[in-house]
C-alpha cells in the first residue's frame, strides 16, 4: 500500500479524535487541528498528505467567495458599515506595530492583516450553535466579518503576487472572469441544472484549481483565484448547490491543511521571544475597544456593544493563510504571531461568546430588573 494512505489514515484518525473531544464541549475544532500538527508533526509524514491540504485551502477560499454574491452584499446594513469602519482601524494600528517590531513595509502589512481579520467561519458557527442569530449584535458582527473578508482578499491580491505586475495581471484576469459570467453564465447555468451532482462537483473542482493555477502563473495569488471562483459561482445562483457538494470535501481538506500548518509551525516555536508574545497579546486586545466603539456607532446598547466586541475575538482561516504567505516570503515573526493568535483566540473567543451575558453583567455592573409585585385582587 502506498505510504500516503498510511499517513492519511493516521492523520484522519488523530483529527477525528481531537474533533470529537472538543465537540462534546461545543468548541470549534480548528485549534485542535493545529495542536495535533504541533504535537505529532515530527512523527507524521505530512508531506505525504499532499495535495489534500493545498486543495483544502483552495476550497476554503472558494467557500468564502461563495458568501459574496450580489444578494449578500446588498444585505450589508448601514450599521455594519459604520461598525466596520472602526474595526478597520486595526489595520493602521497593526501596521504601526509591525514597523515598531522592526519589519519592513510588506511584513508590517502582513502583520496588520493578521491582527485585523477575525474568523467568519468560527463566529458564524458559534452564533448558530448558541442560537443567537436573532440578536441585534449578530447582524452587525456578521456584516463586519463580510467586510473583513473583502479587505483581506484585496490584501492578498496586493501581497500574494509578484509586485505591481502581479496585481495588474490579477485585475485583468478578474475582469475577464466577470465578463465570462456576465455573457456566458446564463447558458452555463441552464446546462448545469440538467446534469448530475457528480459532474457539477468535478467541473467545479477543475474550474477552481485551474483558475488558481492560472492566477499563480500570472504572478498573483492563487488563493485570490479560488476566492474569485466562489464569487462568480454565487453571482450565478449556485451557492446552495455548491456548498452542499463541496462542504464535506472542503472540511476534510481544511482539517489536513491546519494539521500541516501546525506541523510546519514546530520550528517557529522553538524559542518564544518577548516580541512574539507581546505582538500576539496586543493583537488580541487591540480590536476590543475598536469594536466596542463600532457597536456604539451601529446603535447597539452598552451590553450589546460588549457582546459584539467579544464575537470578533476569534481568528482563524485567513490568519493562517496570511501566516503561510508570510513564512514563504521570509517573515517568520508574522507567521509565528498568526499561529499563536489563532491558538489563543479561538478557545478564548468561544468562552467570551458563550458567557457574554454573565460577563456583561459583571463588567457593566448591571443588575436584573426587579420584579413587579403582583397586584392584589
Amino acid at each position: 500500500m502506498h505510504p500516503s494512505v498510511e499517513a492519511f489514515a493516521l492523520a484522519a484518525g488523530l483529527l477525528a479524535l481531537g474533533a470529537a473531544l472538543v465537540h462534546r464541549f461545543g468548541f470549534p475544532p480548528l485549534p485542535v487541528y493545529l495542536l495535533t500538527g504541533l504535537f505529532v508533526g515530527d512523527r507524521l509524514p505530512v508531506e505525504a498528505l499532499e495535495p489534500l491540504p493545498s486543495l483544502g485551502l483552495l476550497l476554503l477560499l472558494f467557500s468564502v467567495g461563495l458568501e459574496f454574491g450580489p444578494d449578500r452584499l446588498r444585505e450589508l446594513s448601514a450599521k455594519a458599515l459604520r461598525a466596520g469602519f472602526y474595526d478597520a482601524l486595526a489595520l493602521p494600528l497593526g501596521f504601526l506595530l509591525g514597523l515598531l517590531a522592526g519589519l519592513d513595509a510588506r511584513g508590517a502589512a502582513l502583520l496588520a492583516g493578521v491582527i485585523y481579520v477575525s474568523s467568519s467561519a468560527v463566529i458564524t458557527k458559534l452564533i448558530v450553535d448558541l442560537r443567537r442569530a436573532a440578536n441585534p449584535e449578530s447582524e452587525v458582527v456578521l456584516g463586519v466579518s463580510v467586510l473583513e473578508d473583502l479587505v483581506i482578499a484585496f490584501l492578498l491580491a496586493l501581497l500574494g503576487g509578484q509586485g505591481p505586475g502581479g496585481v495588474l495581471a490579477g485585475a485583468i484576469l478578474a475582469l475577464a472572469y466577470f465578463a465570462f459570467a456576465r455573457y456566458l453564465g446564463p447558458p452555463l447555468l441552464r446546462f448545469m441544472e440538467g446534469i448530475s451532482d457528480e459532474l457539477v462537483l468535478l467541473m467545479g473542482a477543475a474550474f477552481t484549481t485551474g483558475t488558481a493555477l492560472l492566477f499563480q502563473a500570472a504572478g498573483t495569488s492563487e488563493g485570490l483565484g479560488a476566492f474569485l471562483c466562489g464569487v462568480i459561482a454565487a453571482s450565478l445562483g449556485l451557492r446552495e448547490r455548491l456548498e452542499r457538494l463541496f462542504g464535506p470535501v472542503r472540511d476534510l481538506g481544511v482539517a489536513l491543511f491546519f494539521l500541516v500548518v501546525g506541523a510546519s509551525a514546530r520550528d517557529l516555536f522553538q524559542g518564544l521571544t518577548p516580541t512574539l508574545v507581546v505582538l500576539a497579546l496586543l493583537g488580541l486586545l487591540v480590536k476590543l475597544p475598536l469594536n466596542f466603539l463600532g457597536g456604539a456607532r451601529a446603535g447597539l446598547s452598552r451590553k450589546r456593544r460588549l457582546y459584539s466586541a467579544f464575537y470578533l475575538v476569534p481568528r482563524g482561516e485567513f490568519n493562517l493563510v496570511l501566516g503561510a504567505l508570510a513564512q514563504a516570503q521570509g517573515y517568520p515573526l508574522v507567521a509565528q504571531v498568526a499561529v499563536l493568535l489563532v491558538l489563543l483566540s479561538v478557545p478564548l473567543g468561544a468562552l467570551l461568546i458563550r458567557f457574554a451575558p454573565e460577563l456583561g453583567r459583571l463588567l457593566l455592573r448591571e443588575t436584573p430588573s426587579p420584579r413587579r409585585p403582583a397586584r392584589s385582587s
